[in-house]
């Protein structure tokens, strides 16, 4: 049976599209944006990362520019590589996405431009792609953390691991937590709900444990529940996962971080911050209808290797007391590839890889009889 065509060539056209139409949009509205010399926020830190880049923040040791915290390393790296030009990044941001989808498609077996097109249907890939920031590194992150499951390969594993510092803490944290658990050594490595629940419970002790090593990260806190404006729920569930309660409240949590911003459409009306009423806002919206055909598709399921992926994903990311929707953007991309599979399991995580077919030596027939 012949392997589906990747169109890797498509794909990469459509994204050099994306960045020529991303040069113009910097030139017209972006770049006057990254400076504040307009109000309109495509981007979540990216000013941040520039000014630190500039020297205009105190990060004089190496505990100040990786730390629980924030994390500067990655995008640092990026503006150190391109000179801080913003047209720079723009092209490296590109080429990482290109990198991210074909692999993901040679992995999955997919089309990419099919998965180019759904990803595309969310925004925070477009912002991605427009200016420094650290979701395009965590899209690298993922396409090569699939690579290394589907293909075995210790290269990709070894990548992933450095990517994986370039973003948050979480990121290696979910590297770690994911190769224990789908270790032999896992006793319950093939009952996936029972490997959840175990992970939560898990989880829930090391927070109580650890609080003072995660105390930068609860004091800000405060400040993030203050900038959504909520009811009040997410501040109360934050209060529980403190008393040790995460495994509990979890689901409510989670589905409040996924999807509890996309819900919010008012905000489109009259958005007083664009990244977060618009851009975060549509990400959440996106993220719902994504798991809705899932559902609807009968493949969001454990038994989904992508599925069960993601999950892990949430479950450790969600632990973070910090209200940030994006921060489930690699969710998306997991989705985004369960749903353009050919096998509505998404198997890589069982799959070996398939050897090169090796060439039968030509028999000559033999010579008639004289």
């Amino acid at each position: 049976m012949r392997a589906p065509r990747v169109r890797a060539d498509v794909a990469i056209a459509a994204i050099a599209l994306l960045a020529l139409f991303g040069a113009i949009f910097l030139a017209t509205v972006g770049i006057d944006a990254l400076e504040l010399r307009n109000d309109f926020q495509f981007f979540a830190d990216s000013e941040t990362y520039h000014d630190a880049a500039r020297g205009d923040l105190p990060l004089e040791t190496l505990g100040d520019i990786v730390g629980i915290a924030g994390n500067f390393l990655g995008p640092l790296i990026v503006l150190r590589l391109t000179g801080e030009s913003y047209y720079a990044v723009l092209i490296v941001n590109a080429a990482l996405l290109a990198f991210s989808v074909i692999s993901l498609a040679r992995s999955l077996r997919v089309d990419a431009p099919k998965l180019l097109f759904v990803l595309l249907l969310n925004p925070i890939t477009v912002s991605s792609v427009l200016s420094v920031n650290k979701e395009i590194l965590a899209v690298a992150f993922i396409a090569l953390l699939v690579r290394f499951y589907a293909a075995r390969s210790l290269t990709a594993l070894v990548c992933a691991a450095l990517v994986s510092v370039l973003v948050r803490w979480q990121m290696t944290l979910l590297l770690l937590v994911t190769l224990a658990l789908l270790s032999p050594l896992n006793p319950v490595h093939r009952r996936r709900v029972t490997t959840l629940v175990v992970l939560l419970a898990t989880l829930s002790i090391l927070y109580v444990l650890l609080e003072e090593t995660l105390a930068p990260i609860r004091l800000n806190f405060e400040s993030a529940a203050a900038d959504y404006e909520g009811s009040g729920l997410y501040e109360q569930l934050v209060n529980l996962q403190n008393q040790g309660w995460y495994w509990a409240i979890f689901p409510v949590k989670a589905a409040h971080l996924l999807f509890g911003m996309g819900l919010r459409l008012d905000r489109l009306v009259a958005p007083t911050n664009w990244y977060s009423d618009v851009w975060q806002l549509l990400h959440s919206t996106s993220l719902l209808v994504l798991f809705v055909v899932l559902l609807w598709r009968g493949r969001f399921t454990t038994k989904n290797d992508l599925v069960y992926l993601s999950l892990v994903y949430i479950a450790v990311f969600a632990i973070t007391p910090i209200y940030t929707p994006r921060y489930f953007y690699p969710v998306y991309v997991f989705w985004a590839a369960a749903l353009c599979t050919r096998d509505p399991l998404s198997p890589i995580l069982a799959r070996r890889p398939t050897p090169r077919a090796r060439r039968r030596p030509v028999q000559l027939a033999p010579s008639p009889a004289r």
